[in-house]
């Protein structure tokens, strides 16, 4: 046997250290356990680590630390490292701890320190993140608290990587298709003003000079670059109150319910929005089902992922329909949202009981239909882009070029 250096934690807060006998570091953690102490660093008598054991100084008691919201990517980070210290049997203080200890996100750290807080105290997992509402959505909290019920918290914890995976995989889908075409008009935008400014200004005395009556167009564009290069100033303001207007069109209940309906009626951009927002549906829908919610929970939980309000309301509408009674196939048939195969898997899957397996096949094989409308939509762009830049270039230079085809005439 060899004699292992330890330090721990006696009854979750007090910080210990001492010397166990034991065949291996993982037996001399489980007699630490047994004894009632929560093992943080052990090492065998001799080893580099261990000789420092003794000579760290002691931390003063934490305060409260303030935790910013967690990306996409901490949030999958975070909880595939609790999968995987609760598929190790490691307990759930232990793995925040360890966390804590290892993890490079400061953010991450923070977090686990006051879930540790709160754990400690005597609350569940799910009752420690309800506290960070601004990191784990209601859909998050709502799954841990069913696998902490159930006893099947380590499976919860893998199935909830899963969805946070695959969501993560769709925004950049998302992202990646429209990032293209918004930098290009962002850009065309910069170029205008620049024309505007400087080069229009510059050809005011030239016309003068000829004499010619400028066109409108031209007399129109004249006046905007002149105003610009006067109140140079207004052009950041400009563009600031265009992004602010923008945002507040698509945040704006009213305004955002609008432009919800006329998207899912422009042709391909439909189906983009309505596949993207089912596969998060049926994504979200099959992990809470296998956790063991209920049907009717698993829709609503489900349905808090779809940000278009045309089909988030005809999706909860499902859900209160499968509450008053309906069968599921039913009440989606009514909300003419689901495409007419996943209709036929939910079916067979409910009428067979393998509502759960037939979930992934829909799940499958919307994300495949996501594949393919977003390659569809990549190649739509292009040309759509090179009209409207065509569009911008053909006003400037016949704003430009008209009046000294009016001139040359003239002199004709």
């Amino acid at each position: 046997m060899a004699i292992f250096i330890h330090t721990s934690l006696k009854n979750g807060s007090e910080k210990v250290h001492g010397k166990i006998e034991a065949d291996s570091q993982q037996e001399a953690r489980e007699l630490l356990r047994k004894q009632g102490f929560l093992p943080v660093k052990v090492e065998e008598e001799g080893s580099t680590l261990s000789k420092n054991v003794h000579h760290q100084p002691k931390k003063k008691p934490l305060k409260k630390i303030k935790v910013k919201r967690l990306s996409m990517r901490e949030q999958i980070d975070f909880t595939n490292i609790l999968y995987t210290f609760a598929k190790s049997g490691i307990s759930l203080v232990e793995s925040l701890f360890f966390i804590e200890m290892n993890s490079e996100s400061k953010n991450i750290q923070n977090l686990s320190i006051e879930l540790r807080k709160l754990v400690l105290a005597g609350g569940g997992l799910s009752e420690a993140i309800a506290k960070f509402p601004e990191s784990f959505d209601r859909v998050y909290v709502g799954l841990v608290r069913a696998g902490e019920e159930s006893g099947e918290l380590e499976s919860t914890l893998k199935r909830l990587s899963f969805l946070l995976d695959k969501q993560d995989k769709l925004r950049s889908k998302v992202v990646s298709t429209l990032s293209y075409p918004i930098f290009v008009i962002i850009l065309a935008c910069l170029v205008t003003t620049i024309m505007l400014m400087f080069v229009f200004p510059a050809f005011k005395g030239m016309y003068a000079q000829m004499g010619v009556e400028l066109p409108l167009i031209t007399t129109i564009m004249m006046s905007i670059g002149t105003f610009l290069k006067t109140n140079w100033y207004a052009v950041p303001l400009i563009f600031a109150s265009t992004i602010g207007s923008v945002y507040y069109l698509f945040t704006w209940p009213t305004s955002k319910r609008f432009l919800d309906e006329v998207g899912l009626n422009i042709p391909v951009f439909e189906k983009f929005l309505r596949f993207t927002s089912l596969s998060n549906f049926i994504t979200a829908m099959t992990v809470s089902f296998e956790a063991g919610v209920t049907l009717v929970d698993s829709l609503l939980f489900a349905n808090l992922t779809v940000t278009n309000v045309v089909l988030h309301e005809a999706l909860k509408k499902v859900a209160v329909d499968v509450q008053y009674g309906k069968s599921l196939t039913s009440a989606l048939k009514a909300s003419k949202v689901m495409p007419g195969i996943v209709m036929c898997m939910i079916s067979t899957g409910e009428e067979s009981g393998a509502l759960g397996d037939m979930l992934q096949m829909a799940g499958e094989y919307v994300d495949d239909q996501v594949d393919r409308v977003v390659d569809i939509l990549s190649k739509m762009m292009e040309p759509l882009l090179f009209v409207v830049i065509g569009a911008i270039v053909l006003v400037l230079a016949l704003s430009l070029y008209l009046p000294l085809f009016t001139a040359y005439a003239n002199m004709g």
